[in-house]
């Protein structure tokens, strides 16, 4: 059995391979509904921490488990918010593969927004904006950087010295100069994709701030507690969704803007119909969002690529 630490993890995974594994699998789910089984998440609760537990096994026999912890304050002792490990088995039932999943975790989330983007985003846009300073928010500029080649890349986050800092590093990852905005109104003004990364419980997007023709790619706002934009904004919107069952369950973008504005009924497509059929912009303004809470489908197609030499 191999054991990986994230340090090997993050080596042996890239965009290019992520996002292929990705696609195919949902091309697949769209082709065989019942390709993937996946239990809902099982999550524990203890005062402001959560803990998961995500089992996936496709109908080849390919069975994986991740264990996530989501400790909030964690940046207080220097650790990261949310930590996790990977375990797979083979058709055979034998364990092949124990790894951290941190980088895993990190880079089937931004490559999963970003899969989606390629179909969503107008394919004039030029501004970036990466809302969210911790630890997702360079894979998810990335991320959509390798999928579109962005103009500009802006970042915004709640603490000013955290964004700089960020921006140092992202600027030397994607050999691009980064601008720290200051006042979010702004920065929403220019942005063509905006991805938002946050633990925010009330929302950071206001649909008054928002432009035509722009697409939001939603990562954060994996329980029904929490919120990254408003009501308003999610009526405003074309929605997608990475899966409908779990979205219903967890989103709580889309759970809270359900009790009063809109309906899961207005869901456009879930992320298999989206890049099986693709997409055409109903009309160059339109705004689209994306909204995922990720899937243990996308964690056993990823680790797989662990095995490769």
């Amino acid at each position: 059995m191999q054991v990986l630490n994230d340090n090997e993890v993050y080596k042996k995974l890239n965009w290019a391979k992520t996002l292929n594994a990705l696609e195919n699998a949902f091309k697949q789910r769209y082709k065989k509904p019942n390709y993937f089984q996946m239990p809902a998440r099982q999550a524990i609760g203890l005062k402001e921490k959560s803990f998961l537990t995500m089992p996936c096994v496709d109908a080849d026999g390919w069975f994986g488990v991740k264990q996530v912890s989501v400790i909030p304050d964690n940046y207080l002792r220097n650790k990261e918010t949310v930590q996790a490990h990977y375990t797979l088995f083979d058709p055979t039932g034998t364990a092949v593969l124990s790894a951290a999943a941190d980088s895993l975790t990190k880079f089937r989330t931004a490559a999963t927004s970003a899969l989606a983007a390629k179909y969503l985003v107008n394919k004039d846009a030029k501004n970036l904006l990466i809302i969210g300073t911790g630890a997702l928010a360079p894979f998810m500029a990335e991320a959509h950087c390798f999928i579109h080649n962005y103009q500009s890349v802006s970042l915004w986050g709640r603490n000013f010295d955290k964004a700089k800092a960020l921006a140092k590093n992202l600027e030397k990852r994607l050999a691009k100069n980064l601008e720290v905005s200051v006042n979010l109104e702004d920065a929403l003004q220019k942005a063509d994709l905006i991805t938002v990364a946050t633990t925010a419980t009330k929302p950071i997007l206001k649909s008054k701030f928002l432009k035509a023709g722009q697409h939001i790619d939603l990562v954060g706002a994996f329980t029904p507690e929490m919120q990254e934009i408003d009501e308003t904004a999610i009526k405003r919107a074309s929605v997608f969704v990475d899966d409908l069952a779990a979205c219903k369950a967890e989103a709580g973008d889309l759970i809270k803007a359900e009790k009063g504005v809109w309906s899961f009924d207005e869901v456009k497509a879930d992320l298999a119909s989206l890049v099986y059929g693709g997409y055409a912009r109903a009309y160059p303004n339109e705004i689209t969002v994306f909204k995922s809470v990720g899937l243990a489908l996308e964690d056993l197609v990823v680790a797989r690529i662990l095995l490769e030499p």
